[in-house]
């Protein structure tokens, strides 16, 4: 849906500020290349591409097809991204206004009012009210439940923030493990025997079951030192792989983690 427009006093204070509309473009894609490689692939594109009323109705396979067609018919690689260069030619296929629109809700943070989101019961009081970015930056005691010692406790591990916390492999890796469990049957096991995680645990776990492999230490995973199992049974009670993919501390960072591929920057 399209934005409503700012009252007049308020555009022209903006336009009187903004620069010209390749410095804009040059903001907009900054603000648009969310991990700093310097080029845009098509997750980061693909939201701010459907906003458009234009585009609202495409299903993302189509609108996939024409990014990949766009990127091909113009030499790059859809897989490296729009380059900078690439990505000023693309907007400058739209008049000064709508790059200026753009330039406003991305890189200005102007939004059509303030924002109702919160996750105040997951996050420290210190961390109410703060984006998701600020949140995930932070260190891991940002989260209800991570005390300042279990915070230094798996900074150590190298998870040293809430970002860090909700991408830990081993964590991933026990969830899945976690949610798939529930849907295998102890009865009757397919005779080819083909499934496996192997490259995922140590030697001696290697043929186990799902249900099995959730009762072990979390040290049974291949790359996981021993010695964290203690930090992780002192600091946040998990004894098991089950109880590492299921701790709500891990779940909440994950979540954040995802949300925050769609958070605006926003003005106070």
């Amino acid at each position: 849906m399209a934005s409503p427009e700012q009252p007049a006093a308020k555009r022209v204070k903006v336009e009187a500020a903004s620069p010209g509309k390749d410095e804009m473009a040059e903001a907009i894609f900054r603000s648009w290349d969310r991990d700093d490689s310097g080029a845009l692939d098509f997750e980061e594109i693909f939201p701010h591409y459907m906003k458009s009323v234009n585009h609202q109705e495409m299903q993302e396979a189509r609108v996939r097809e024409q990014y990949t067609k766009f990127m091909e018919s113009k030499g790059a690689d859809p897989k490296v991204g729009m380059k900078p260069e690439l990505f000023r030619s693309w907007m400058g296929r739209l008049d000064e206004d709508k790059v200026l629109k753009h330039y406003e809700r991305h890189v200005l943070g102007v939004s059509d009012g303030k924002y109702d989101m919160n996750i105040n019961k997951a996050v420290d009081k210190a961390f109410e009210g703060k984006s998701l970015k600020e949140i995930l930056d932070a260190p891991t005691s940002a989260i209800q439940g991570i005390s300042d010692k279990g915070a230094e406790s798996l900074a150590a591990l190298g998870v040293k923030t809430v970002r860090d916390l909700g991408q830990w492999r081993f964590y991933l890796m026990a969830r899945a493990i976690v949610t798939l469990a529930e849907k295998e049957d102890p009865v009757k096991p397919p005779e080819s025997r083909l499934m496996n995680i192997r490259s995922a645990m140590d030697r001696s776990y290697e043929t186990m079951s799902l249900k099995g492999i959730l009762k072990l230490r979390p040290s049974a995973f291949n790359m996981f030192p021993d010695e964290v199992d203690g930090v992780l049974e002192a600091h946040l009670n998990i004894k098991t792989i089950e109880s590492l993919g299921s701790r709500k501390v891990f779940a909440w960072a994950n979540a954040m983690v995802e949300l925050e591929k769609y958070e605006a920057s926003a003005q106070a």
